[in-house]
């Protein structure tokens, strides 16, 4: 009993010391320049816990010392500033999407020091290839490099990395984590492409309630609460494709697993397709005279608008943000869009289009990789 006692106090332990640790780091990050005396007050902690942990961080080369910062307003000795080090470390991110493979290296503050993109495949040993070849080329010391993030647009369990259905790649039941892992020294951690494409905009935007909707030729979610992905039992948070109403039973339309979702048939690329026009064909020519598009696009605005005010009604999000390949043409209906939500809802939210373009996925999967690796297991 004793030592279990003994075991569960050294972990309780560890686990403060990493907390205090990420805070720390953190705080120093936000309010740089800020001395150890401004931490300690901040968060509430001693003044040697603080040194400890900074000192630490120092060696680590995490942060650096800027000078002695002004004089207290009694007189009192002037503190030594700490500055985050965002290039103490990097992170690569790989976007394996159905045609392309998009791998970016960053350091810590999101700031692309590589960038490349590679035909796409399902060989394990092409893309461990791929991300060896990206290191290699982007002369960043490989002993800096703390992890790597994978983005796929399949269902994945993130606890084992195993991608539980793939079509597009073949991969089904597949471990990823458990077949690419071998080839590298760092941790690696595979995660769904739209939950990577929301923390990637997450990263640049810092918005702790956000919706990430993903509009391609099908479409997805991913929500992010309080600052953390929200992933569900079955990985499966954020399946909007699925969303059906009244009207949809109506007409005897209903999910199953032989066809695309009912909400994915009524607003995606697909969607478009199926009427025999592309999105950006319909949005680029809407309100010049064309009833017919002018009829396809406001069906399209009406259904997406009323899944964004219920979403926003439901889990009341900051902001709403709209990616994906249909994004780029939404510009012509985006205030439509805003003020249909407001009509729908009185919860405001903001509405707005994706800013990172194709390289949200590959962004989010370093991040999704940072967090993972400060949380489990410090860098």
């Amino acid at each position: 009993m004793k030592v279990a006692c003994s075991v569960m106090k050294k972990g309780n332990l560890d686990l403060i010391k990493k907390m205090n640790r990420t805070l720390v780091l953190e705080t120093i990050r936000r309010d740089q320049p800020i001395s150890r005396a401004s931490i300690s007050k901040k968060l509430g902690l001693s003044r040697s816990t603080v040194t400890l942990v900074v000192n630490e961080l120092l060696e680590k080369k995490f942060v650096f010392e800027l000078g002695l910062g002004d004089s207290t307003v009694g007189g009192g000795r002037k503190g030594m500033k700490l500055g985050f080090n965002p290039k103490s470390g990097y992170g690569v991110g790989v976007d394996i999407g159905r045609s392309n493979i998009i791998i970016i290296i960053t350091d810590m503050d999101s700031d692309i020091v590589f960038k490349e993109i590679y035909p796409s495949t399902n060989n394990v040993e092409t893309i461990a290839n791929y991300i060896s070849t990206s290191m290699s080329k982007s002369g960043v010391d490989t002993k800096r490099i703390f992890g790597i993030g994978i983005g796929v647009p399949g269902l994945v369990n993130t606890r084992s990395g195993e991608i539980i259905e793939l079509s597009a790649l073949g991969w089904k039941n597949f471990n990823l984590l458990e077949q690419i892992q071998p080839y590298f020294k760092y941790p690696i951690f595979v995660n769904n492409d739209v939950n990577c494409a929301a923390l990637g905009e997450r990263w640049v935007d810092k918005t702790d309630n956000m919706i990430f909707i993903a509009i391609g030729s099908g479409i997805g979610s991913a929500i992010i609460a309080n600052g953390d992905l929200v992933e569900g039992h079955h990985f499966s948070a954020g399946e909007i494709n699925l969303f059906i109403d009244r009207e949809d039973i109506k007409h005897g339309k209903e999910n199953n697993s032989e066809s695309i979702g009912v909400f994915e048939q009524q607003v995606s690329g697909l969607a478009f397709e199926k009427l025999g026009y592309s999105a950006e064909f319909v949005l680029s020519n809407y309100k010049k005279g064309q009833k017919e598009i002018d009829q396809i696009i406001d069906q399209f605005v009406n259904y997406l608008s009323i899944t964004l005010a219920n979403m926003t009604s439901f889990l009341n999000p900051e902001k709403i943000v709209i990616g994906g390949g249909v994004s780029k043409s939404l510009n012509v209906v985006i205030e439509d869009i805003k003020q249909k939500v407001a009509s729908f809802t009185n919860i405001p939210v903001e509405i707005e289009l994706a800013c990172l373009g194709s390289d949200a996925g590959a962004l989010g999967a370093i991040a999704y990789a940072f967090d993972k690796i400060q949380n489990e297991d410090f860098m």
